[in-house]
């Protein structure tokens, strides 16, 4: 695989764990299949330390498992469990919601709607739309989360987020109303409405993901792991 040089020139663990993501998404990292730290090491032009610090935020994620002698694997995972785990996040992501529309914070209000503004006014920009959404998002979260759910979000966001934004094939239209949804809801304090949004959102970017893992091949068409036998 080429490595783009923004990769190569970055020597971060962050940049490990996207380029693990990407080797799993593409189907050339398939379930069960061992991780090789000295592989990834020569790909990126690291050393191996980083490459260690992913697998342990990877292993976090519930991506990779670490077993005898150290060796990380990819983790089974097929449409059912992706289908859970988005699940959990939108029920998460739901909580938070609900306790924002509960407390109708101005200032998070103002902001929520400042970014909706620019996000409605951002059709031409994919990069940047996907960056409004995930700042909405990110601002719910600060708004309504505990520390330990805020903690929870972010250890369960990992691959699913990553993935749905590589998934997302919605219209900008769509985007836009997914999120105008919840930022209604949390400005009427009605928190089950919040609430509900945040996890019909999180059900939708679970179809899209396992919609373009079935077109990659990584899953078949009846939701199993191509890497199943």
């Amino acid at each position: 695989m080429l490595v783009e040089p923004a990769l190569r020139r970055t020597k971060t663990s962050a940049v490990v764990v996207e380029y693990v993501h990407r080797e799993i998404f593409d189907g050339r990292l398939r379930s069960g299949d061992r991780v090789d730290v000295e592989r990834i090491s020569i790909a990126l032009d690291v050393s191996p330390t980083p490459v260690r610090e992913a697998l342990v935020l990877l292993e976090r994620d519930g991506l990779v498992a670490t077993r005898v002698h150290r060796a990380a694997f990819v983790q089974h995972f097929d449409a059912r469990t992706l289908r859970a785990d988005f699940h959990v996040l939108g029920l998460l992501g739901g909580v938070a919601a609900a306790r924002a529309a509960m407390d109708r914070d101005p200032a998070v209000l103002a902001q929520l709607r400042s970014l909706l503004d620019e996000l409605a006014a951002s059709e031409a920009a994919p990069a940047r739309r996907h960056d409004l959404a995930a700042e909405i998002v990110r601002v719910q979260h600060q708004a309504g989360a505990t520390p330990r759910l805020l903690a929870e979000l972010r250890g369960l966001g990992g691959f699913l987020e990553w993935a749905a934004r590589q998934s997302d094939r919605r219209g900008h239209g769509d985007v836009v109303d997914a999120h105008r949804r919840v930022i209604d809801a949390i400005a009427a304090g009605e928190t089950r409405r919040a609430s509900s949004a945040r996890l019909t959102d999180a059900r939708a970017a679970a179809e899209a993901v396992i919609g373009e893992l079935t077109r990659r091949g990584v899953l078949r068409a009846d939701g199993t792991n191509a890497a199943t036998t």
